[in-house]
């Protein structure tokens, strides 16, 4: 069954919502995202899907972004039987939220409807690594470890020199050497995660039912077809074609107006 966090994020738009108004003599909107969210959010309980949908994007047309405004979206698409939008927005909503169980819960769920049947191969060392370390977090979530890490450093560092006890210093010593590695660590995690990010474009097919080919081409080879849900890696870009590469490994040319990058 779905879990829906129908106020889940109210926070964090209100948050956006004060930090994007300048100047004090301006007015504000009519409504605002943070009371476009929660009257989305009644409508959405009342089970006025579509009316609740029309806000969300409403929020969203407004360059906010939050992971429950993505996962609500998405859950509304879901009872649509929208399998496309509802993996994309599931999609948007575990970027921002990479250890969500309610989104990795529904997005599983959701997954399970999609026509194509792709076995992934098997993940290298390093590939575990990144999945299950580097990219539990953000980038901007490690980056705020390494800050925090790098006061607990400083505190460390101003506790050993002030201390007048043997024992206490060489404790202040370990300890702040241990931070500065993990102040380092967490900064290389950042690096790789935001290397990956950028270099590593997923985007989920919409398109009913569309052909792979060999060449970036219409009269070029099929190799294959895709479903509208499936995730999709681009490599690539040449005119109005994306060179792929999905879970299984095989690689081909798709219109670019078939997918919609995430």
């Amino acid at each position: 069954m779905f879990k829906s966090k129908v106020l889940k994020g109210l926070f964090y738009i209100a948050l956006i919502a004060i930090c994007t108004y300048s100047g004090s003599g301006m007015q504000l909107h009519a409504q605002t995202p943070d009371s476009l969210f929660t009257a989305a959010n009644k409508l959405y309980q009342q089970e006025k899907y579509l009316e609740a949908l029309q806000a969300y994007q409403k929020i969203e047309k407004q360059d906010l972004e939050s992971a429950s405004l993505y996962y609500n979206m998405a859950n509304i698409y879901y009872r649509s039987n929208q399998v496309a939008p509802a993996i994309y927005y599931y999609e948007k909503a575990l970027k921002l939220a990479p250890n969500d169980k309610d989104i990795l819960f529904n997005l599983e769920f959701a997954n399970r409807t999609i026509l194509d049947n792709i076995e992934p191969l098997p993940r290298s060392l390093w590939q575990k690594f990144m999945n299950d370390v580097v990219l539990r977090f953000t980038y901007e979530t490690w980056s705020k470890i390494a800050v925090s890490l790098a006061f607990v450093f400083a505190v460390l560092f101003l506790m050993y020199h002030f201390s007048y006890s043997t024992r206490k210093k060489r404790i202040y010593f370990v300890t702040s050497i241990l931070s500065v590695i993990f102040v380092t660590t967490s900064l290389f995690f950042s690096y790789r995660n935001k290397h990956y990010v950028d270099r590593n474009t997923e985007a989920i097919v919409f398109s009913t039912e569309v052909e792979v080919k060999s060449a970036p081409t219409n009269s070029s080879d099929v190799y294959f077809e895709l479903h509208e849900g499936t995730k999709v890696l681009i490599l690539e870009t040449l005119d109005n074609w994306k060179k792929i590469r999905i879970a299984d490994g095989k690689m081909g040319w798709i219109n670019a107006a078939a997918i919609k990058e995430i």
